[in-house]
């Protein structure tokens, strides 16, 4: 029987606005076409370097492939067998492609249009990348000027774990709580998405602050209200409190701080890694939606 791979995914939520599956279609074809390379950190980069539609229409899903790679700024070269300097006649023999760039890794993506939600491979066998340095691929890659020339300014949100939002809120003395909400593209399953989107964009704002201080010696106790905020904010922006945890040590924590991972294990006899992508994404996306989803909420 052959060995399962385990494989790690993480999920963005991409916002813009005004937005419809096709528009998406159209920025995705955009950031292809753009070719553009990411310092990611240090000599290590990003490049998108794929995307196909799913089940023959791009509306209904893209897949695609994003690389990392090295540049490397090559300086003195040295010769191990004669322990020193390699000479000029040495070096000349030497002949790397201007095209090609060393330590290529790929992670296998997919984006569904229709909810907005990217999910993408972050380690398996043959490398991995963090939540993290993903999260500042797209942001640069977001940020370019063609793309907000043309498609205005894009939101992008590492999903956090599933619990995180949770844990912020669990400090045994909240001294202070923050949540900042950037516009949502709402679905139309929660009322209260749609309210803020609506006061949002009825004020031109991009974006609204909640801060809450608690009183002198009292600890914050979030309303359900506040915490439907929070399950909105944790997806649209951050959620932040400051305060005291269970052993008296002074403790800040956000949404930011634990992103969202899954498992997975797939037989490489029986699918490929890009259809078992597609296989936990509908389950992964099922999670992220819950986290969003505000229940028994009087308004």
């Amino acid at each position: 029987m052959a060995r399962k791979r385990t494989v790690l995914y993480t999920a963005f939520n991409i916002r813009m606005h005004p937005h419809s599956p096709q528009k998406y279609v159209d920025l995705f074809e955009r950031l292809f076409d753009l070719r553009r390379q990411v310092n990611l950190r240090g000599d290590i980069y990003g490049i998108l370097t794929q995307i196909k539609p799913i089940n023959d229409s791009f509306v209904n899903g893209i897949s695609g492939e994003i690389a990392k790679f090295t540049k490397i700024d090559v300086g003195k070269w040295f010769n191990v067998e004669k322990l020193r300097e390699a000479e000029e006649d040495e070096t000349k023999k030497i002949k790397i492609p201007d095209a090609l760039r060393p330590n290529f890794t790929s992670f296998n993506f997919v984006f569904y249009p229709n909810n907005h939600y990217l999910v993408i491979e972050c380690k398996d066998k043959f490398g991995q990348i963090s939540p993290k340095l993903l999260e500042i691929y797209l942001r640069n890659l977001l940020d370019t000027e063609e793309i907000v020339n043309e498609f205005n300014t894009i939101e992008l949100t590492l999903v956090p774990r599933t619990d995180q939002l949770e844990s912020v809120l669990s400090l045994k003395q909240v001294n202070s709580l923050e949540l900042i909400i950037r516009r949502p593209n709402t679905d139309g399953l929660e009322d209260l998405e749609d309210e803020v989107l609506e006061r949002l964009n009825r004020q031109n704002a991009e974006e609204e602050i909640i801060t809450l201080k608690a009183q002198k010696g009292l600890s914050i106790e979030a309303d359900d209200r506040t915490i439907a905020l929070g399950h909105i904010a944790q997806l649209n922006g951050e959620v932040k409190t400051t305060g005291y945890d269970e052993s008296g040590r002074r403790t800040q924590k956000s949404t930011k701080q634990h992103p969202f991972i899954e498992s997975g294990k797939y037989s490489p006899s029986d699918t490929t890694a890009k259809d078992f992508l597609l296989e936990m994404a509908s389950s992964i996306i099922d999670k992220i939606r819950d986290m969003a989803r505000v229940r028994n909420q009087d308004g």
